[in-house]
């Protein structure tokens, strides 16, 4: 499938071909379809599938910090330990981001949305709920806001 011409995504290689640059290849951490730790997947949606996960106790062990039941806990910052991080990140001054077009690509898909999609997408502070209840695991934790 190729890229609408206008998404300004730019091929920069085979997509068929996997990169030799990476640390590990990709494929080589793909578990094959009848791995263990993916048996039954076959069998489940992304909601059943997470269900199933939370029977086991490294999965559960994730997946249960990262439920809505713990926006009652005060937000204190980024941690993967309870120890919050501070200056985690530093920035140079200009690393050479194409800041106006990505400034004018962000208002052309925001002008494309409804404002109830708009809501969905927009939030004041990274300690908004919606902010606190995102991941990027392959489990679909949280399938929206309680």
């Amino acid at each position: 499938m190729a890229a609408p011409k206008d998404s300004g995504y730019i091929a920069t290689g085979d997509p068929t071909k996997p990169r030799s640059d990476a640390a590990v290849p990709f494929r080589e951490i793909v578990p094959a379809p009848d791995h263990p730790r993916i048996a039954g997947i076959q069998h489940c949606d992304a909601h059943s599938w997470c269900e199933s996960r939370r029977k086991i106790d490294a999965p559960a062990w994730l997946i249960n910090r990262l439920e809505a039941k713990n926006l009652e806990k005060p937000y204190k910052g980024f941690t993967t330990d309870g120890i919050v991080r501070e200056r985690l990140y530093h920035y140079a001054g200009d690393e050479g981001a194409p800041i106006e077009k990505i400034t004018e690509a962000t208002t052309a898909l925001l002008g494309l949305l409804s404002p109830n999609q708009k809501s969905s997408t927009i939030f004041e502070s990274v300690d908004a709920d919606e902010f606190r209840l995102w991941s990027n695991p392959e489990l679909y934790m949280n399938p929206g806001m309680p």
